[in-house]
Parts: structure tokens; C-alpha cells; sequence
């Protein structure tokens, strides 16, 4: 063989390891196998000409020779697309390695462990791309480097030599993994930044020196250990995604910059920031310049996430994820309150997907080091506007205290103590007529503050964000924006299954009542959640009702008026629901604005007869359509028949006859906001 001939790619199979890949094709899910499947997959071209029942059918226990003929990245929604490609690989072997290339290269969290079996070139480049990233595909690539060493070492070596760029340095990277050295990092050049640095009373020798560390500003390394399993007992490998594993924080300058940067005069150091981040945004964001941005976790202070902050929601409109990333580390790691109040204020305004995993992660984490969750964290960051300290409408001459009433409404009280009809507008002998101007900014500001907070409740409702009954008492209640609003609600007891124990009140003097109107007792440690009413039996919901118009309790946000759908034990047990009444065709249409997907919902002129939404715990809430609607034309029915709503993995094409997941697995508050958008008049069977 020549010397510059790459290596074959061989199979190189750990003890056991292909056994355990073959045997799961016992749970390859292929429904009733039909008579003709074989001369259809006969008469295939590609796999996207196969039903995805004959697809795992194929690969499980189909024609070898067709299977192989067929053999390409799968790419459709199936929910054993893993145990189709561990069974693929086992059984085709060699055959299989462009297959488990671009199954890997699609998507290496989740499916790089395909590559462990392959030695060769082709997946040692791959490999080599993974040691960054923070969810399993790290550990895919670590397993694959320790039993593949000699050939990752040959396949590397020349690409480590080659021109500068992402393969060299990703070859670079696995070469000192294989060395057991670091990850490479880049060295900035802080002289050029010198003289852009304020005049903070240090020598020259340490201004240098603390620029030149700045510019080596980045993310730590990857959080350890390395998350997976890539043989779990009885299982398919166990896969973690980078956006849902734990995130590394801006890295610490080395302690003698530490030192020296502990001296300087923070106005100043800030200033110097925001000049850092106004050079870079005006250059047009470069990657190599991202050291500007993850450098503020050093320099910034309170102005800085003023600033940073709108920044941030913009980025990932504009694609920039990265860089919103490396702003999400930022505010982590400065942790601070303001920074930590603008990250809640960013997460709380996302609408899910790996961004808003990614936020809610460092929030996670900054939380944790304060000893919280993030719930609790965000209540006891919420602004007071200063209602704690007290506030006064001050003219000079004349004040008046301000206080709030019940619905946070602001208002003023005489020297008497008596509530006045309205604030009194300056006059010609008060020397601070501007002090009228601060009312009314506080009034919008409290408002504005008030709103958000109910916004923030209600999805702790839908999202069940529980509190220790200890911090309703000790932070909720006595916060002067949250504890009015805490007390209009409903709270509930739940056990380790997330069922209702009891629902409970929180009564004037701050102590729980029940429905019987009798004072409970709750331990602090005890977790309690805002009750969503599909949570509650009919009746229960209806004395609850009527408490709350008993003693004339205005919520804050509907909830025990709130249109619900809540299932009877018979159709909790049931695998599907059906529906008396048709619902309107535009209703389903205008359900694509709302996170409803559908076979080919948006493909214009196409019939659609199935679509689906997300619920949590990873099912699809999936409902069948007759006669279907189009969503660019007008439609030909005025109304539909939804034949069948049932759930489904939220990975399958719901293509199955066999309905398997009973209704009451489906989260209860999640199921029923969706139907009641279904429509509100639908009624079940």
C-alpha cells in the first residue's frame, strides 16, 4: 500500500457489542407485516418510497439485499430511528458506513455512537469535530478515539498539517485529546488594544498584562463528565443534547490578571467594555472578535446588562445563536442581580426549542450556586420599585406617602392617613413640580412590572413550577408586587406523581384554607403549584367558584374560570377520544400560527387530514381530520369531523394503526389548553 494511501475502514466491534445491536430488532415496532412488503421493497428506489412501518420492517427482518440497495440516511420522523440504525449497522456492517455517516453527521448527539464500530479515515474526521460539543456527542467521540487510536492518529496527522481552518483545528483538538493535553486556544494580540483602555491608575506592565488576559476571554471547558451511556442495560444508547446539558460559564482570568483587575476602578473597567462591545458590533460581529463580548463577565457592571440585554433577544432573529449564547454566559457568570433579572426577563420571553433550552439551563445553574431553582430565584429578584423602602409623592414643601391597593394600582394619602381621590398636582410654592412626573413613571413602571409577573405565574400554572409552602410565607406573600397577586390565586398540594393532593387558598391572614373552608396545615418543605382547573374534579372546581365570588376575589389571570377539558377517568383510560360536534375549518387553519404542525401542513394547496401539537414528557397530541383542510386556498368544507384525537411519541411520523398511549398519560393542564383551542364548544365522547 502506498504511503499516502488512506487506511480501509474495517469493523472493529467491542465484546458483545454487535449482539446487543442485532437484538434490538426484536423491538422494532412494524405493525402487521403484509404479504407484498417483499416485492414492494423489491420495486423500491429509496427509502422514502417505503411506508415507515416496512422501513423498520426492512431493517429488522427484511431482504439483506434489499435492505442494502436501500441503504441511505434515513431522515424521516420515526420513533426507533435509533434501534433502526443500531440494526441497520449490526446486521450490514461495512455496507452501512455511509448510512451511519450521515446519520451521525445529522444529528452526532444522538446518533454518533453509530460511528463506535467503524475504524477508518472518514469517521475519524468526523469524530475529531466533536470534542466541543457539550451534550453526548463528546462522549461518542472520546469512545471512539480510545478504541481507534493508531487510525485516528494516521487519518488526523495530515489534516493537523494542512491549511488553517475548522478541520485542522478539529484534528488538532483530537490529536491533543490523544495526547492527553488540552484543547487548544487562541492567543490574542493585546498590544494593538492598549491604548483604547481608560486611564485606571495602573502601571503600564500590568495595564498590558491585564489586556493581553482579556483577550483570551472564552467558555470554560465542557462541563464533565461527558453525558450518555452508550450501553445502557436493556436499552438503546442514552443521548443528552448540547442545548440540554450543562453549559460552560465565561473562564476566570488567571489569578495574576485576577489580582490586578481586583484593583482597577470599575467605572472605568465598564467603560472600557462598552467601547470593547461598540467596536465589535460595528466590525459586523466577527467570530474571531467574540472575546469582546464574553469579555464584559470581567469588565461589566449593571450599565453593561443594560445594554447587553436587548442585544441578546435580537441575535437569534438575526441567526447569531452562537454570540446570544456566549451573552447567556455572560450574565450567568457575572451573576449578579441585574444580570440574572435580564437572563429571566430573556428566557421568560422565548417560545421554546434549543435557545430556550440553552438560557434555561444557565439559569439553572446560577440559580443552583444561590442554593435555588429558578422559580424561587425569580421571585426574589422581582423589582419593588422601592414599595419596600417606602415612596413618597414629594414636592418640596408637601409630600404624601404613596401605597398601593390590592390590584397594584398606586395612589397617595394625606397627612391624615386618609386615601385622596386623586394626587395632588404641584403648585406655585412647591419647589419640586418634577416629583408629579415620578408618580406617573411609577404608576406605568408598576404596572408594566405587574403584568409581567401575572404573565410569569400563569406559566408556572402551565408549566408546574413548583415553590416550598415555606416561601409563599417568607418571600411571596410579603414581596409588595407578588404577594397581592399571590393571594388571588389558587394553589394546590401535588403528590410524587403530579396529581392534585389538595387545592388550598391563601386566606387574609396568610394561612391555607381548603374548599370546606377549613384552615390547613402545610410543613414548609411541602412543594405547592397553581392549580390548573383540568386538574380538578367538576365538583371541587365548582366550590372553588364559588369561594372565590363568595368573598369577591378578582384573579389576577383566568384559572378557576379558565375554559377547561377535563377528562373522565373512562376516557383517561382510553387510548383515544372521539368528538360529537364538527369544529370550523378556519379554526383549524388558524391553528398553524400557534405551534401546530400537520402532514405537510404549509404546502400550498395540499390536503391535510392530521396534525399535531407537542404536550411535555415527549408525546405529540395528534388529531385526524375529515375531509381535511388547505392552507392557501380556500377551503372547499366549512367545517371539519375530527375522527380520532390520540397521543403519540413526539419522534414517530404517527403513522401506526395501533393506538397504545392511554389520554390520561398526557399532561392534564397541556391537553386541556390545547383542546379548548381546538375549540371551546368541541365536545368529546
Amino acid at each position: 500500500m502506498a504511503g499516502d494511501e488512506p487506511d480501509p475502514t474495517v469493523m472493529a466491534w467491542a465484546d458483545g457489542e454487535r449482539e446487543r445491536w442485532l437484538a434490538r430488532a426484536a423491538v422494532l415496532d412494524h405493525g402487521r407485516a403484509e404479504p407484498d412488503w417483499p416485492r414492494v421493497v423489491a420495486g423500491a428506489d429509496h427509502l422514502s418510497d417505503l411506508h415507515p412501518m416496512q422501513v423498520a420492517w426492512l431493517f429488522g427482518q427484511g431482504p439483506e439485499s434489499s435492505a442494502r440497495a436501500l441503504l441511505k440516511p434515513i431522515l424521516l420522523r420515526h420513533a426507533q430511528r435509533t434501534d433502526i440504525g443500531l440494526v441497520a449497522v449490526a446486521r450490514l456492517e461495512l455496507d452501512a458506513l455511509a448510512f451511519a455517516l450521515g446519520e451521525a453527521g445529522e444529528s452526532p448527539d444522538r446518533r454518533g455512537f453509530l460511528l463506535l464500530p467503524f475504524r477508518g479515515p472518514a469517521p475519524a474526521l468526523l469524530v475529531a469535530g466533536w470534542l466541543r460539543h457539550l451534550g453526548s456527542a463528546r462522549l461518542w467521540a472520546r469512545l471512539w478515539l480510545d478504541r481507534h487510536p493508531e487510525a485516528a492518529v494516521r487519518a488526523l496527522t495530515p489534516a493537523a498539517a494542512g491549511r488553517a481552518g475548522k478541520t485542522r483545528q478539529n484534528a488538532e483538538d483530537a490529536l491533543a485529546y490523544l495526547a492527553d493535553r488540552p484543547l487548544g486556544r487562541p492567543m490574542g494580540k493585546p498590544t494593538a488594544l492598549f491604548e483604547m483602555l481608560p486611564e485606571i491608575g495602573l502601571p503600564e506592565d500590568e495595564t498590558l498584562r491585564l489586556v493581553g488576559a482579556l483577550t483570551w476571554s472564552g467558555l470554560a471547558d465542557p462541563p464533565e463528565p461527558a453525558p450518555g451511556d452508550p450501553a445502557p442495560a436493556g436499552g438503546p444508547p442514552v443521548a443528552v443534547e448540547s442545548s440540554a446539558a450543562a453549559q460552560p460559564e465565561v473562564r476566570p482570568l488567571e489569578p495574576g490578571a485576577a489580582a490586578v483587575l481586583a484593583r482597577c476602578d470599575r467605572p472605568s473597567l465598564a467603560a472600557y467594555g462598552h467601547k470593547l462591545l461598540d467596536d465589535w458590533l460595528t466590525a459586523d460581529m466577527p467570530a474571531a472578535g467574540a472575546w469582546m463580548l464574553l469579555a464584559q463577565a470581567h469588565l461589566g457592571d449593571d450599565s453593561t446588562w443594560d445594554r447587553l440585554a436587548p442585544l441578546l433577544k435580537s441575535w437569534p432573529a438575526r441567526s447569531r445563536w452562537l454570540r446570544a449564547i456566549d451573552g447567556y454566559a455572560v450574565l450567568a457568570t457575572a451573576g449578579t442581580d441585574a444580570a440574572l433579572r435580564h437572563l429571566i426577563a430573556i428566557e421568560e420571553g422565548m417560545s421554546g426549542g434549543p435557545m430556550t433550552d440553552r438560557a434555561r439551563t444557565y439559569l439553572t445553574q446560577a440559580a443552583a450556586r444561590r442554593g435555588l431553582s429558578v422559580t424561587q430565584l425569580a421571585d426574589r429578584l422581582a423589582v419593588t420599585h422601592g414599595l419596600d423602602e417606602g415612596v413618597t409623592l414629594d414636592y418640596g414643601p408637601r409630600a404624601f406617602a404613596v401605597r398601593t391597593d390590592e390590584h397594584l394600582v398606586p395612589y397617595v394619602v394625606g397627612a391624615d392617613g386618609r386615601r385622596l381621590a386623586r394626587p395632588p398636582k404641584p403648585g406655585v410654592r412647591d419647589t419640586d413640580p418634577g416629583g408629579y412626573e415620578r408618580f406617573v413613571r411609577l404608576k406605568k413602571d408598576l404596572k408594566a412590572s405587574a403584568a409581567a409577573q401575572i404573565a410569569r405565574l400563569e406559566r408556572d400554572m402551565l408549566r408546574h413550577r413548583r415553590r416550598p409552602a415555606g416561601d409563599l410565607a417568607a418571600v411571596v406573600l410579603p414581596h409588595l408586587v407578588l404577594g397581592p397577586i399571590a393571594r388571588r390565586l389558587l394553589w394546590a398540594e401535588y403528590d410524587t406523581g403530579g396529581r392534585v393532593l389538595r387545592a388550598l387558598r391563601i386566606a387574609e391572614d396568610g394561612t391555607f384554607a381548603d374548599v370546606h373552608e377549613t384552615t390547613a396545615t402545610v410543613a414548609p418543605d411541602v412543594l405547592l403549584g397553581l392549580v390548573h382547573p383540568a386538574e380538578l374534579a367538576p365538583g371541587e372546581l365548582a366550590g372553588w367558584v364559588q369561594i372565590f365570588a363568595d368573598y369577591e376575589i378578582l384573579q389576577p389571570f383566568p384559572q378557576v374560570h379558565r375554559p377547561a377539558v377535563a377528562l373522565t377517568e373512562r376516557q383517561r383510560a382510553a387510548t383515544s377520544l372521539a368528538v360529537a360536534k364538527p369544529v370550523p375549518s378556519d379554526r383549524i387553519v388558524d391553528l398553524r400560527t400557534r405551534s401546530w404542525h400537520g402532514n405537510g401542513f404549509n404546502a400550498p394547496g395540499r390536503v391535510h387530514t392530521q396534525m399535531n401539537h407537542l404536550l411535555p414528557g415527549g408525546l405529540d397530541l395528534v388529531v385526524e381530520l375529515e375531509p381535511g383542510v388547505t392552507m392557501s386556498v380556500p377551503n372547499a368544507a366549512d367545517e371539519q369531523r375530527i375522527t380520532e384525537i390520540w397521543a403519540d411519541d413526539a419522534d414517530s411520523g404517527h403513522w401506526q394503526r395501533a393506538r397504545r398511549i392511554p389520554m390520561g398519560s398526557c399532561d392534564a393542564a397541556a391537553l386541556s389548553e390545547l383542546l379548548v383551542a381546538l375549540d371551546a364548544t368541541m365536545e368529546l365522547l
